[in-house]
C-alpha cells in the first residue's frame, strides 16, 4: 500500500510543478560546468528573454577589448554628452559634458548598473549607441550566441533586444576566457564616486561561497535576470536564471541550483568557450579571490569582503533577509507567489506579493532581479511567451509610420499611459504591439508618444487617447494581460 501511496504523492506533486511552470513564461534557466562547457542543468534555456542589465556584461566584453588593443586605458576619459546623461535610472548622475575614467566606468556598470554610463561609453568607441548595438550583436553571433541581438548598451526596453540563457552563459564563458586579467571587476561590491558609496546588489557576492560575479538585471518585460560564476577549489560553474520575480527568491533559487550540481562539476583551469561544448577552451590562470585587478592598493574602498559562511542558521538567514538593503526597481515587478519548481520549492516559502506598477514605476527603468521553476529539457521558443514582438528594421519603420509624435498638450476625456521609454523608437513599438495583442482595447482610439522632461532626463511615454472613465479602465485591464505597465488617466 505504502508504495502506491508514494507514487500517487510523486504523480500529483509532478502534476502540480508543471501547472505552476505555465504561470511565469518568462522563467528560464542553466547551469554549465565552465571547465567543460557541459550543460549540467536546463530549463528553457534556448527560448528568448530578453536581458535587461545583463546586456552590460556585452557592453565591458566591447570595453576589455578596446583596452587590450590598446586603445584605451583604465585612465582615458569617457566624456558625457547630453543624450547619454539623459537615459532613464539607474545612473551615476554625470552631468553633461562631464567626464570619468574607463575604470570608473567599469565599476558604474558592474556596481551600479549605470545606464548613462553604457551609452556614454558606447558612444566613446564606436561614435554612437546605434553603431555600438550593431558591434555588440556582431560579436555576440561571433561568440556563438546565436539568438542574440542587441539594440543598445543598458537594457533598457527595447523590443529589438533579445537573448537566451545560454547566450548568456556563453558570454559568462567568454569573460573569464578572454579577459582574465579584467573579469574581476566581476567581483567589486562597492566604489567611491564623488566622495560617495556607491553598492552593489548582487547578493550572492559574499553570501554564497565561492561567487565571483557577474551581473543582475531587470526591467517589467524580463523579470529578475542573474548571471552568475562560482568557483570552489578547481570546480567553476556558471549559472543564469532569468524572469523571476523578486531578487530574493532569483538568489535562493541561483543557490540551490549551484549546490546541487558542483558534485557533477569537473576540475581544473580550462574556462570554456561556449555553453554546451567542449571545443576552443582555454588554460587560464585565474586571479586570487578577492583581489580587483591594476588597482593601487588591496583593501581600498570598493574591495570585496571575504565570502561569507555558506550555510548559516535559519535565524540568521532571515535576519539577514530583513536588514538587506532593497535592490533597485523592485516596485516594478509584478505580484505572484514564487518560486516555481522543484530546486525552488526547496529554497523558500512564496514571498509576499509585490506591489503592481503605478504612475510612479515606469518600466524604463533597469536593474535587478527574481526566480520561477526546472525541468530537465530546454523547450521551444513560444512566440506568445514574449511580452514584445521581434520586428525587422524595415517592419518598426512601417509601423513608427502610423504613430503620431506630439508635444505635451492637455487631451478632453479619458487617456491609458503605456509607460515611459528611452527612446521614442521604443515607446512606438510598444503601441504598435497593443494594436495587435490587444486591438479591442486601443481600436479606434489616438496613438500618441510624448516627450517627457524631469529633472534633465527625458523620455518618451507610450500612450492611448480618446476613452471615457470605463473604457479606459477595460482596455488597461485588457493591456495588463500582455505584460505591458497601463494606467489610467482623466480629464486634467
Amino acid at each position: 500500500m505504502k508504495p502506491i501511496l508514494f507514487g500517487f504523492l510523486l504523480a500529483l506533486t509532478s502534476m502540480m510543478f508543471v501547472v505552476q511552470a505555465t504561470a511565469n513564461p518568462k522563467f528560464a534557466a542553466v547551469t554549465v560546468d565552465a571547465r567543460t562547457g557541459s550543460v549540467l542543468f536546463a530549463e528553457n534555456m534556448d527560448e528568448t528573454r530578453y536581458p535587461a542589465s545583463l546586456t552590460k556584461m556585452m557592453t565591458l566584453y566591447l570595453l576589455f577589448e578596446e583596452m587590450n588593443a590598446g586603445r584605451l586605458k583604465l585612465n582615458s576619459p569617457i566624456k558625457m554628452s547630453a543624450r547619454a546623461a539623459g537615459m532613464a535610472p539607474s545612473k551615476l548622475g554625470v552631468k553633461p559634458g562631464g567626464s570619468i575614467t574607463v575604470e570608473t566606468a567599469i565599476k558604474a556598470l558592474v556596481v551600479k548598473s549605470a545606464n548613462d554610463v553604457a551609452a556614454a561609453v558606447a558612444e566613446r568607441i564606436s561614435g554612437s549607441e546605434k553603431a555600438f548595438a550593431q558591434r555588440m550583436t556582431s560579436t555576440a553571433r561571433a561568440l556563438g550566441m546565436s539568438r542574440t541581438t542587441f539594440a543598445n548598451a543598458s537594457g533598457l526596453p527595447n523590443p529589438r533586444q533579445v537573448t537566451t540563457a545560454r547566450d548568456m552563459a556563453t558570454l559568462g564563458l567568454r569573460l573569464m576566457r578572454d579577459f582574465p586579467q579584467y573579469y574581476p571587476y566581476f567581483r567589486t561590491r562597492s566604489f567611491v564616486y564623488a566622495g560617495r558609496t556607491i553598492t552593489g546588489h548582487n547578493r550572492l557576492l559574499g553570501s554564497y561561497d565561492g561567487t565571483d560575479g557577474i551581473k543582475t538585471g531587470f526591467i517589467n518585460a524580463s523579470g529578475f535576470n542573474l548571471v552568475s560564476s562560482v568557483r570552489r577549489g578547481d570546480k567553476r560553474l556558471v549559472g543564469v536564471v532569468m524572469g523571476g520575480r523578486t531578487g530574493a527568491s532569483r538568489d535562493a533559487y541561483m543557490k540551490k541550483m549551484l549546490s546541487r550540481y558542483f558534485s557533477k562539476a569537473k576540475g581544473g583551469k580550462t574556462i570554456a568557450a561556449v555553453a554546451g561544448s567542449a571545443k576552443g577552451g582555454l588554460n587560464i590562470e585565474e586571479p586570487q579571490s578577492g583581489k580587483t585587478p591594476n588597482t593601487a592598493s588591496a583593501g581600498a574602498a570598493g574591495q570585496p569582503k571575504p565570502p561569507k559562511p555558506l550555510f548559516k542558521k535559519k535565524s540568521e538567514q532571515a535576519a539577514a533577509a530583513d536588514s538587506a538593503q532593497p535592490e533597485p526597481d523592485t516596485a516594478l515587478q509584478g505580484s505572484g507567489s514564487d518560486p516555481i519548481g522543484e530546486l525552488a520549492a526547496e529554497v523558500s516559502a512564496p514571498e509576499t506579493p509585490a506591489a503592481q506598477n503605478d504612475a510612479r514605476a515606469q518600466p524604463a527603468t533597469e536593474q535587478v532581479e527574481t526566480v520561477p521553476k526546472p525541468s530537465a529539457e530546454p523547450q521551444s521558443t513560444d512566440p506568445a511567451n514574449v511580452p514584445f514582438e521581434v520586428k525587422t528594421p524595415a517592419e518598426q519603420l512601417a509601423d513608427q509610420s502610423q504613430v503620431a509624435s506630439i508635444t505635451p498638450t492637455t487631451d478632453p476625456g479619458w487617456m491609458i499611459t503605456l509607460g515611459d521609454y528611452a527612446t521614442k523608437n521604443d515607446a512606438q513599438a510598444v503601441i504598435q504591439l497593443m494594436r495587435k495583442r490587444a486591438p479591442e482595447a486601443v481600436d479606434g482610439k489616438t496613438a500618441q508618444t510624448v516627450m517627457v522632461e524631469k529633472d534633465g532626463n527625458v523620455t518618451f511615454r507610450a500612450r492611448f487617447t480618446g476613452f471615457d472613465e470605463t473604457t479606459a479602465a477595460a482596455a488597461c485591464k485588457r493591456i495588463k494581460r500582455q505584460n505591458t505597465p497601463c494606467q489610467a488617466v482623466g480629464p486634467s
